[in-house]
């Protein structure tokens, strides 16, 4: 008896496990893939941008295309030049000569005679060499320039030289410029002629109390030498002092 109940026993917790196999196997069967397709798309990373602003990213960062290379220069239109013939004569044989002449006349010179002692043909007896034809009998050779014409006084210096002073007049002392006690130095300019005489006198460093006309009237008869422009007498402008010391 009891081994009948325990038979019956194990057979029945067989019948039970073998309804329990096939969902348990079912479960188990889609926890794991279950858990695959979860780990695959755990690890894949989405775009956090749509294709359309990946595809405007993707054109903005694109390099620019190169510039296009410069036209070429226009050739510069060279005009062409216009070459004219060159007209050669008709009668070329004839302009050169065929008979070469056995003398050659030699090409007349100026003569180069200057003269000789007792005079020429065309010249005067007793003449000088470099004379002018219809001259002086024993006439010498001079210099015929006119002397410069001066229009103008002109100032010492370089060429001009200076005129020296032959004879002078002690100016008066004013009385009244004597009892103030004045003294000092008076400066004229004047133009002293070819003849050395003073005239145009005029003051440039005055004295009071009548002592700057004192100084002008005595100069004005002063006498000189006239000053020179390469030996010729000139009017120039002369600068004079006059002094004037107390006893």
């Amino acid at each position: 008896m009891f081994e009948t109940t325990v038979v019956e026993s194990k057979k029945q917790k067989t019948g039970i496990q073998k309804f329990l196999t096939l969902p348990v196997s079912l479960a188990l069967h889609v926890i794991v893939v279950a858990g695959l397709v979860f780990g695959a798309v755990w690890n894949v990373e989405f775009p956090t941008n749509s294709p359309a602003q990946v595809a405007q990213y993707s054109v903005a960062a694109a390099p620019p295309p190169p510039p296009p290379p410069p036209p070429p220069p226009k050739a510069a239109s060279v005009k062409p030049v216009e070459v004219k013939p060159v007209e050669i004569p008709k009668d070329l044989l004839n302009l050169a000569p065929t008979v070469v002449p056995e003398t050659v006349k030699p090409v007349e010179t100026a003569s180069t005679d200057v003269g000789v002692e007792g005079g020429v043909e065309g010249g005067v007896e007793g003449g000088v060499v470099g004379g002018v034809v219809g001259g002086v009998v024993g006439g010498i050779v001079t210099d015929t320039a006119p002397p410069p014409v001066q229009t103008a006084p002109l100032r010492v210096g370089g060429d001009v030289k200076a005129p020296t002073v032959i004879s002078r007049v002690e100016p008066h002392y004013p009385e009244v410029a004597r009892k103030a006690r004045i003294s000092g130095i008076v400066i004229v300019e004047c133009i002293i002629d070819k003849n050395g005489n003073v005239r145009d006198v005029k003051v440039l460093k005055p004295l009071p109390f009548g002592l700057d006309q004192a100084a002008a009237d005595a100069v004005e008869k002063w006498k000189f030498r006239p000053g020179t422009l390469n030996g010729q007498p000139v009017d120039v402008i002369f600068n004079l002092t006059v002094n004037f010391k107390l006893n």
